[in-house]
């Protein structure tokens, strides 16, 4: 039976309170998770390691929607792409933790043994072709330039980049009241 590999939406955040032993990440990486469209049902399926435990959710496109705007709010961090297919591994199970990474690494079909926090696992994901999901949706309110429906990457190539396509095409760039302020 042929197995069709899954794309997944991969998120990383810090929460408003992290726990104590998260102090020595990466601002912005304390915590990962994951979601993904079942396409039969209709439905958002969420995973997380919460406290050595896997949380699966299922969500409506609604809540979903509420789930990435929530990340946002929170500074974080979303990637994109499709799971490894990595048959017939062994050798991991014995000593591995029980984190959020150790869980999205082996949902995500990676099996590097050093990867121990959340900016570990981005920095692997974007070496095998992950890439950072940007969404109109997800990020209303930010300081992103837009030009028709298009949304570009954080920073000022991003912004430079959209403003080359904008006098191109001959649209106008728009910039929300946050980035005016700065």
């Amino acid at each position: 039976m042929e197995r069709i590999r899954t794309k997944w939406l991969v998120f990383f955040y810090t929460p408003f309170n992290p726990p104590w032993y998260t102090k020595w990440r990466k601002k912005g990486f304390t915590h990962v998770g994951a979601m993904m469209f079942n396409a039969e049902h209709k439905c958002w399926v969420l995973v997380e390691g919460l406290y050595g435990r896997l949380n699966v959710e299922v969500l409506s496109r609604k809540q979903s929607e509420k789930v990435l705007s929530y990340i946002k709010r929170l500074h974080g961090i979303v990637l994109k792409g499709d799971e490894k297919d990595t048959p017939n591994f062994r050798g991991e199970w014995w000593v591995k933790e029980h984190s959020c990474v150790s869980y999205m690494q082996r949902l995500l079909g990676l099996r590097k043994f050093f990867l121990f926090t959340p900016y570990q696992l981005f920095c692997a994901l974007r070496k095998i072709g992950f890439t950072i999901f940007v969404d109109a949706t997800i990020n209303k309110g930010s300081s992103m330039p837009k030009v028709g429906k298009k949304m570009f990457s954080y920073g000022s190539k991003g912004i430079a980049k959209a403003k080359a396509e904008a006098k191109k095409s001959g649209k106008k760039v728009t910039m929300t009241k946050k980035a005016n302020k700065k």
